[in-house]
């Protein structure tokens, strides 16, 4: 069943909100959002089958099911879901490339990726309860993944394992302690591992604060494009710019920013 949960004009009127919006700045429940969601939630709860949303802007599928999220149903079918990464993602990665995505999601930018990459896309991910909406979705939008059920971590972390902070909304789910979320144990993969062991080309961060610190001194040669979401109001100014310097002094320019998502491409 492929369903249409919100109006055209809904989806226009975004459209005009996501063309004025600034830096720093990601969808805001507004009151008219908040009686959608509720009104989504409801479908949702009387679902006795899995169902199928159709992205209006994109060639995209999201499957979703009884306890799924409705804030997230529902922007996806605004096309206000991860706007900023999706199209990044359809103007910057290319057939060829070889991306790896830490911050898997609802496995939707994956999917963009690996259509327009033509490969499939590595997925890092330590939340288990996404393991299979993303694999569901990689693959009825037509496309391959591998999953990596671990957090991306710095290559000094010591240990193996790693708290996740899981929160009602589990796609804002966090390794990093904001004071709310329940505990769950992760493994965890380091960062010039994944890189020795994939060789990517493009890199996509979302991580929510954990990209502080993450990244090593040598970046890979075969790395050409980095997309990272820096959450500067939850990590501040000054990490802000040790992540942007630390790319930037190995030899990459920012070329993009759309909402917190920024793009360095290395320097020819």
């Amino acid at each position: 069943m492929i369903k249409q949960l919100v109006e055209n004009w809904r989806i226009q009127e975004r459209r005009q909100i996501v063309s004025q919006r600034g830096l720093n700045v990601w969808p805001q429940d507004q009151p008219d959002d908040l009686e959608q969601i509720e009104r989504i939630g409801a479908w949702l709860d009387s679902l006795g089958e899995p169902a199928v949303l159709e992205h209006p802007l994109r060639p995209l599928k999201m499957q979703v099911a009884k306890g799924f999220s409705a804030r997230m149903a529902y922007y996806f079918a605004m096309g206000d879901y991860e706007e900023a990464d999706l199209e990044l993602i359809e103007k910057l990665v290319m057939p060829g490339d070889r991306v790896l995505e830490c911050g898997g999601g609802a496995g939707i930018t994956g999917s963009l990726a690996a259509m327009h990459s033509g490969n499939p896309v590595t997925i890092v991910e330590p939340n288990e309860v996404m393991h299979d909406i993303i694999r569901q979705n990689v693959r009825l939008n037509g496309q391959e993944c591998q999953l990596i059920a671990a957090a991306v971590v710095a290559d000094d972390f010591s240990g193996e394992m790693l708290t996740l902070r899981m929160q009602d909304e589990y796609w804002w789910s966090s390794v990093l302690d904001h004071g709310s979320g329940e505990p769950v144990e992760t493994e965890v993969a380091r960062i010039s591992d994944l890189f020795d062991n994939i060789r990517p080309s493009v890199l996509v961060l979302d991580i929510e604060g954990a990209e502080v610190g993450l990244l090593p001194d040598k970046l890979p040669d075969d790395l050409r494009l980095i997309m990272v979401e820096l959450h500067t109001p939850e990590i501040g100014d000054e990490a802000t710019a040790s992540v942007v310097n630390t790319i930037m002094g190995q030899g990459f320019r920012l070329c993009h920013v759309r909402s917190q998502t920024w793009v360095f491409e290395r320097s020819v």
